[in-house]
Formats: C-alpha cells, structure tokens, sequence
C-alpha cells in the first residue's frame, strides 16, 4: 500500500528521528513552519494497528483501496484499516523537526490553510487546540503570524522517512507470521530469517502505488 494524497482521502477508511509533535490541552498554541510547499507535499498513509511488545504499532497496509482484499494478509484478516496524516513540523519553540499525526479528516484544514498560503513552509504558523485532554471533539486552528525568509529546502534534510520510522514496514510473509505467531519475525528469537523485499522492489512497488512506529504517544485527539 502506497501513501495517498488529498484528493484520495475520502476513500480510506475511519480516523482513527523527530519525535512527535503535540498540544496536551485546551488553549496550549505552538509556532512552527508546516513542512511543505502545497497539497501536493502532504499525504496520508493506510495503516493497521498492531501491539508489539506491548506497545501499540502502526504497519502499512499493503492495499490500494480498489485492490482485492486479499492483496493484504492483515486486510484479510479483517484488522481495520485506519487513515492517518503525519504531517512534519519544525516546531520553533523545540528548535527540531517533529511529527504531527492526525486523522485523515484533517486533510481538510490543512487544504484550507495552505491555499491561503502558497508556500506554507515559508510563513510562521500558530496551532492552537480547542479542546480538553481526552475530547473527541478537539479541533486544532491554523493561523498564519508571519512571513519568514525561511524556505522548505531549509528543512528538507531534516525530515524524517515516515514508512521504517513511524510506520513499520512488513512483507506479506511477515504480516503472516504475525497472524500466526503473534509477533513479526525475530521478535521471538528463534524464527528462521524471511525473505525482505529488496530496495529496487519497494521502490518498484511505491512507484506503482503512488508512492506512498510507534503510535503516537497521546491520543488521536
């Protein structure tokens, strides 16, 4: 499964290195450059929620959404698929590059906000969070501070790879020996080795598909 862009949004399923970036309660405002130049620059990623070692996983899918359900063992296996946005800041507070993860409805904001300003990663952006730890209904605003001489290329080496790094990235194999044993190979210790994709065929398979870790550590909202 490729990542997917703004106008494929709808089509993926519920809401459901930097570290990651996050506002803890209502009224909490961060300033930061938004890591991208347009739409174009910004995607969302279908993914499964795993537990590994205890701790809560997102694992590619590997579907297109018109793609037979069987093209993905954890689709088969109907683990729900979740669209996720992980959008990279530089949050200029913490002087680094985080992750924001957010729910695919959020593409809509975010559309917004970068078609009233061409080359976002150039303005000085404000967040704010109106909502209370553990709302679901929390809503973040966008508000444009200033014009800033910084440009995207200024932040490009910074950038983490999200698919490896946030998002674990299995074969088909390995998700099967999930469903089967309960953990991806060699996390037991004492599993024969499986066959990895080489670089040439995931960047093959990505190219087809569009191109296209840990959860993030506070909720969704």
């Amino acid at each position: 499964m490729g990542r997917f862009g703004y106008e494929d949004a709808e089509r993926y399923g519920g809401n459901g290195t930097g570290g990651y970036f996050s506002l803890k309660d209502d009224g909490d405002v961060a300033r930061v450059h938004i890591l991208g130049n347009d739409m174009n620059d910004f995607y969302g990623y279908a993914v499964h929620d795993v537990e590994v070692d205890g701790k809560h996983r997102w694992v590619n899918c590997l579907r297109n959404y018109n793609d037979p359900i069987d093209a993905c063992p954890f689709c088969k296996a109907k683990k729900q698929v979740k669209a996720r946005l992980f959008i990279p800041l530089y949050n200029i507070e913490a002087k680094e590059v985080q992750i924001w993860e957010r729910g695919k409805n959020f593409f809509r904001e975010l559309s917004s906000y970068c078609a009233r300003n061409p080359k976002v990663a150039s303005v000085v952006t404000e967040i704010e969070r109106r909502g209370k730890k553990g709302d679901t209904s929390t809503t973040y605003g966008l508000y444009k501070v200033e014009d800033s001489n910084k440009t995207l290329e200024d932040f490009q080496d910074q950038i983490p790879e999200i698919i490896g790094i946030y998002i674990l990235d299995k074969t088909e194999e390995e998700m099967q020996y999930y469903l089967d044993r309960g953990v991806f190979p060699g996390d037991d210790n004492k599993d024969e080795p499986i066959r990895r994709r080489s670089s040439s065929d995931r960047d093959d398979r990505r190219d087809d598909r569009r191109r296209p870790d840990r959860r993030s550590a506070e909720d969704a909202y």
